[in-house]
């Protein structure tokens, strides 16, 4: 017998066992058991879970929806959920389930109930139910809302930090040399003179819009950046707008580097200073007015006084030599005459001083009436007319008489004072010409004199305070004669102008109404 085979009463281990078939269950414990099995998984399920027939009653459910809606399973079966819970009728759940009862079409929503729990529901049509499955995604909600809000208050503060930079003219801007990226704020192609942001920004373009001035030490600060461990910088330098205009910027900056020491980052801060550099330079030339005018009025005061104290030292002399001279002696009255012209001249000094003093602070007094303005500038030049004469100057005038106006008489004598002093001092001993005609409605002051004349650039500047001509050092003056005339003149609605004088010299020309 061979070892494949065997005897006819003893079976192989090899051989198939046959075991008796188990009879199958009946219909109705199958269903049972598959219904059983479908209620296990349903409550196993993370999501509510519940079906509603074609009225919208609740026929199975699982313990989360139970608990969600905050009924027992068997309050809720059979019902519609909205009338078990009332307070979820008119909400959007109740809506859009109506809705898919009343279409058959699968929808998925968000809805939120009045327990502030927000659900992601499903919902779909099985046969003639409705299933509906339900989410809880409360805290994703919640955080999807903060995110929100933290994204809304980044963008408010991003808004209240571009208008903080774009109030104070300012800008910020880095550079990633690891990866070639530039940032820069809306507002920094603006501070080079561009309406709009530009669609880049280039180390080139920088360069360009610099000064030729300013280049090199531009230059050589940022080739220290990466020549040595310089780890903040500031730059002030002026860049050339498009329109041909140059402002001035200062930029600060950081430098950060890798563990090796190489640049890898490179921010900063840009401001434009134009108005602060202008300010400056006012400044500037408001020390340099304030000096010159100092020293003017040092050496214009200084005049009068040393003529005053020798006028009174002669007098003394002679009182001392000829103590029988008397006041009216022809010596006596050229003393007392030179002390009168030099005390005029200290008081109209000192009237011009405090005046200006009252036009700044808007106190500068007119009292109005009428009156013949005819005696008042014909008193006037027979008043300057021993001072031209002393001076060697011929004064020629003429006069329309009895011109009725309007005028404040004291600035008035000023004004015509003002205009007959500055042409005996710079019209170079040539004759000086008056004439106050009446033109129409108006009334016409011309005061001519032969000296060097005015160049036409610098006729309206001479009307500004601490102004003088260029042979100013010469013939002295502190600048302010003029100024208070066109003040004056102004106060009266009218106005005042340089013209060519015929034959050389200048001609101030004053017009007011009548």
């Amino acid at each position: 017998m061979s070892p494949s085979q065997s005897t006819a009463s003893g079976p192989s281990t090899e051989a198939a066992v046959d075991l008796p078939a188990l009879p199958p269950l009946p219909p109705a414990e199958d269903e049972r058991s598959a219904q059983a099995r479908l209620k296990v998984l349903r409550e196993m399920m993370g999501e509510a879970f519940l079906t509603l027939d074609a009225r919208g009653r609740v026929q199975e459910l699982n313990g989360h929806a139970a608990a969600l809606l905050g009924l027992a399973a068997e309050q809720l079966q059979g019902q519609e959920p909205w009338v078990a819970a009332p307070e979820l009728a008119g909400t959007r759940l109740h809506e859009r389930l109506m809705e898919a009862l009343a279409t058959r079409q699968g929808a998925r929503f968000l809805a939120e109930l009045p327990s502030r729990t927000w659900l992601d529901v499903t919902v779909r049509a099985v046969g003639d139910e409705t299933w509906v499955l339900a989410a809880d995604v409360t805290r994703r909600r919640h955080a999807e809302s903060e995110v929100a809000r933290t994204e809304e208050r980044f963008r408010q503060l991003g808004e209240r930090f571009q208008v903080a930079l774009d109030s104070a003219q300012m800008a910020v801007w880095e550079t990633n040399l690891a990866t070639g990226q530039v940032f820069r704020s809306a507002g920094h192609d603006r501070l080079y003179g561009y309406p709009r942001p530009l669609d880049e920004w280039t180390h080139e373009r920088f360069i360009e819009s610099l000064h030729p001035d300013d280049r090199p030490q531009v230059q050589d600060q940022l080739a220290a950046v990466f020549a040595s461990d310089v780890d903040a910088y500031t730059s002030t330098f002026r860049t050339h707008w498009p329109d041909g205009t140059w402002h001035w910027l200062t930029s600060r900056a950081r430098v950060l580097r890798d563990a090796t020491g190489k640049v890898v980052v490179v921010r900063g801060a840009i401001l434009d200073i134009t108005a602060l550099k202008e300010t400056e330079a006012a400044l500037q030339e408001a020390v340099r007015t304030r000096d010159d005018f100092l020293s003017l009025a040092s050496h214009e005061l200084r005049t009068p006084l040393t003529s005053l104290r020798l006028q009174a030292q002669l007098l003394r002399k002679l009182g001392e030599t000829s103590p029988d001279e008397r006041l009216g002696a022809p010596k006596v009255g050229a003393k007392l005459e030179a002390t009168e012209r030099q005390l005029r001249r200290l008081s109209a000094l000192v009237d011009n001083l405090l005046d200006v003093s009252r036009i700044r602070t808007g106190k500068l007094d007119f009292h109005f009436n009428e009156g013949d303005l005819s005696a008042v500038v014909a008193d006037l030049v027979a008043r300057f007319g021993d001072e031209a004469r002393h001076t060697g100057v011929v004064l020629r005038a003429h006069v329309d008489a009895a011109i009725q106006a309007r005028f404040d008489r004291l600035r008035m004598e000023q004004v015509v004072s003002n205009l007959l002093s500055n042409a005996l001092r710079y019209g170079a001993g040539n004759p000086v010409h008056l004439s106050l005609t009446r033109q129409g409605g108006s009334v016409r002051l011309v005061v001519r004199d032969g000296g060097p004349g005015i160049p036409a650039k610098d006729r309206e500047r001479v009307f500004e305070r601490f102004t003088q001509g260029a042979n100013a050092q010469r013939r002295g003056g502190m600048g302010l004669g003029l100024y208070i005339v066109r003040q004056i003149v102004e106060a009266h609605a009218g106005h005042i102008h340089v013209e060519d004088s015929p034959g050389g010299g200048a001609t101030f020309v004053v017009e007011l109404p009548l």
